[in-house]
């Protein structure tokens, strides 16, 4: 479908050419803004997630706070497992009892901090490691002095922080010694 059209004298055949580019570059600008708009969403959601983990694990370090502060009261472990978030001392070479499958889903096994919220769930657990002495008794024993009584409970203690809404956890550890008397 070719027509002629006579322009200062002369003839041309038009074949609708820059129409087909006009149309190529309209497409490939359309795909470089979808691209742009793409990488800014995904941007957008990692930046909200990383607000989101600094939120959950600032809440995690107010829980451990808490849980270091009830290990100091020295709570007395179970003979085994968990209960109300003082667990007994773990069998040597045995797996953590917080690793279990459903641990964190029995509010029997741990406690809730007081940070807890619609916004996150703050759990902890407070573990016996049993008793150790200090670094500076056992170098300043000497044979004719008396026993060292700087004795140490030692507790590990495990939080865990997440965020129902966005899916956001964060997991702290910390051991914690308190002077035994």
């Amino acid at each position: 479908m070719s027509r002629q059209i006579a322009i200062s004298g002369r003839s041309r055949t038009q074949r609708g050419v820059s129409l087909v580019v006009v149309l190529l570059l309209l497409l490939v600008v359309t795909l470089l803004g979808l691209a742009a708009m793409r990488g800014t969403l995904l941007q957008e959601r990692m930046a909200g997630n990383v607000l989101a983990r600094g939120q959950v694990f600032q809440a995690a370090e107010a829980a451990l706070r808490e849980a270091e502060i009830y290990a100091a009261t020295k709570p007395i472990p179970p003979g085994s497992g968990c209960v109300d978030g003082v667990c007994a001392m773990p069998k040597a070479g045995a797996a953590p009892v917080w690793q279990a499958n459903g641990f964190w889903n029995n509010a029997a096994n741990y406690r809730a901090a007081s940070g807890s919220s619609t916004d996150s769930e703050l759990k902890y657990v407070v573990e016996d490691y049993g008793q150790s002495e200090s670094e500076d008794c056992t170098a300043s024993v000497d044979m004719s002095s008396s026993p060292c009584t700087n004795a140490k409970q030692v507790y590990r203690i495990t939080v865990l922080s997440q965020a129902p809404q966005n899916g956001a956890k964060v997991m702290l550890q910390s051991t914690y010694a308190v002077p035994v008397p």
